[in-house]
């Protein structure tokens, strides 16, 4: 890979593989290395001095153009434990990724940005934004884990790294001054990414820090301590799973459609053959309760699935719907519901309506 200005530290030099748990079904990453990675994070987590303060590293509205798919994992063992006392990171996983719905949406250049001013250390760009799936992936972006990215210095031995960048969008270069919401680069999905993502990793002295818990001794939950300004910890504040579409279709829709943003769903008409909605959600958790429902213009129900999570799921797909009757489709609005219950309460809910005419 050619450099005008290279680098004396690479990109990956301080960074650990960013493999994506939520890969194509919510699968976990596991082995040797994942547990060696969440033992090494746990030891060299150190109290940060208060004076540091992070902004967003996204130029992006959260919850609805962006989403924080995975957190810092602070489970010493092979389990997995978020800062909030939930499961929405994988073993070993040293920092924070905030993704965007699908590799479609790279194409509009949403913003990674300097979370605090510095100066670039390193940088990488030129490789291409391509999913890791399979060993076969991996063993092509080793030592490039972190595939196209910026390390930058805060001075008191503060770094913050991004990882993931799209090819060919890195704005700066090593030695360059940058302030606090400078444009780094835009969101890709280069190196070990299994999702369209910036993977945002702190440290101090060398030493991964979780900036929404930096104290690595505090019990989970709602932490007392934070590294964000209280603008992005608003921006960034911790949410129970969340929909990243939920909508209509003419005919079944499958998972690999939605990731990659195209071809869209096709929209119900009254000559489609069946109408279908279905809902495509992140960071559920192993219990949840999720039921898609299907009332037509009568308001009796058209269609109904559900079913228990076995397990925590980084993302899911769920769709309920029914073929077109002889008579055809009857005028009128259909409405669609999805809820998400956890712990015999509603976590997550949205009804959408549809009117064929």
């Amino acid at each position: 890979m050619a450099r005008a200005d290279p680098p004396s530290v690479s990109p990956d030099a301080l960074c650990r593989p960013d493999i994506g748990g939520s890969k194509s079904r919510g699968r976990a990453p596991a082995g040797k290395t994942m547990l060696k990675r969440a033992t090494a994070l746990l030891v060299l987590l150190s109290s940060p001095a208060a004076a540091f303060e992070l902004s967003s590293p996204v130029a992006c509205e959260m919850g609805t153009e962006c989403f924080v798919q995975q957190y810092a994992d602070h489970d010493p063992g092979a389990g997995v434990r978020d800062y909030a006392c939930g499961g929405q990171s994988y073993n070993g996983h040293d920092g924070t990724d905030i993704r965007l719905r699908s590799t479609a949406d790279v194409d509009r250049g949403v913003g990674v940005v300097a979370a605090a001013a510095g100066t670039v250390v390193s940088t990488r760009d030129g490789m291409p934004d391509q999913l890791v799936q399979s060993p076969e992936d991996r063993l092509r972006i080793a030592n490039r884990e972190c595939g196209n990215g910026v390390l930058i210095d805060h001075g008191n031995d503060w770094q913050t790294q991004y990882c993931h960048l799209r090819r060919g969008s890195v704005a700066v270069k090593r030695g360059d001054p940058v302030e606090t919401g400078q444009k780094l680069g835009e969101i890709g999905y280069s190196g070990d990414a299994a999702f369209p993502h910036v993977h945002l990793t702190v440290r101090k002295d060398g030493k991964a820090i979780d900036p929404f818990q930096p104290d690595p001794t505090a019990a989970c939950g709602e932490p007392k301590q934070s590294l964000w300004s209280s603008t992005a910890r608003k921006a960034l504040a911790y949410r129970q799973g969340e929909i990243l579409a939920f909508a209509f279709s003419g005919a079944p829709v499958q998972l690999e459609q939605l990731e990659a943003g195209k071809p869209h769903p096709t929209v119900p008409t009254l000559a489609s053959p069946a109408l279908v909605a279905y809902v495509w959600a992140i960071n559920l958790q192993k219990d949840d309760q999720i039921t898609v429902r299907v009332l037509g213009p009568d308001g009796n129900p058209l269609g109904q699935n559900g079913t228990t999570l076995d397990r925590n799921k980084a993302q899911y797909m769920l769709f309920a719907g029914a073929k077109r009757p002889p008579a055809g489709w009857p005028r009128g609005p259909y409405k669609a519901i999805v809820e998400v219950r956890r712990d015999g309460k509603a976590r997550i809910g949205r009804t959408e309506t549809l009117t064929l005419e």
